[in-house]
């Protein structure tokens, strides 16, 4: 009876320990999460000539797309008051780059903190060739969270 009585012990000790690990792994499961619209007082330039706003679960600071047209294809460029980066959507591909400095809007050492250098060449090329707006936007709306360092995700929700 005694030896039963630890192996039940024992296993609703081992549940309970796996319950925790599965409910801490949700914590971070927003990035599925997001919302993306046009900017409704928005008016193009010529440097932006489209903007969205996406928006992270019920966060009340959406992030900034603008579209910027160039020569060689399509740059969003991504921008909150925390940092800033691009995908650029072209005949190459589609991928993340960093911000010129003298485009910056934020400054630089706080961008290089927020931002992922490694998840950052990871993106370089997610598609091998060009794609239409939506798409882009749906990539990027997916693959941005994983570009901000862990201790600076809740600057997205």
């Amino acid at each position: 009876m005694k030896r039963k009585n630890r192996i039940i012990g024992f296993l609703f000790a081992a549940m309970f320990v796996v319950s925790l690990s599965v409910f801490a792994g949700e914590e971070t499961a927003f990035v599925d999460d997001y919302k993306i619209s046009s900017k409704v007082d928005f008016e193009p330039s010529k440097v932006y000539q489209k903007s969205w706003e996406i928006t992270y679960g019920e966060s009340k600071r959406p992030v900034q797309v603008f579209l910027k047209e160039t020569k060689k294809g399509e740059e969003y460029i991504i921008r909150t008051n925390y940092f800033e980066v691009k995908y650029v959507n072209s005949e190459k591909g589609f991928g993340a780059r960093s911000m010129r400095v003298s485009e910056l809007v934020v400054p630089e050492s706080l961008n290089e903190q927020v931002l992922n250098q490694d998840q950052l060449s990871r993106q370089k090329v997610i598609t091998m060739s060009q794609i239409d707006r939506q798409e882009a936007l749906d990539l990027i709306a997916g693959f941005l969270p994983e570009l901000v360092n862990d201790q600076y995700k809740n600057i997205l929700n």
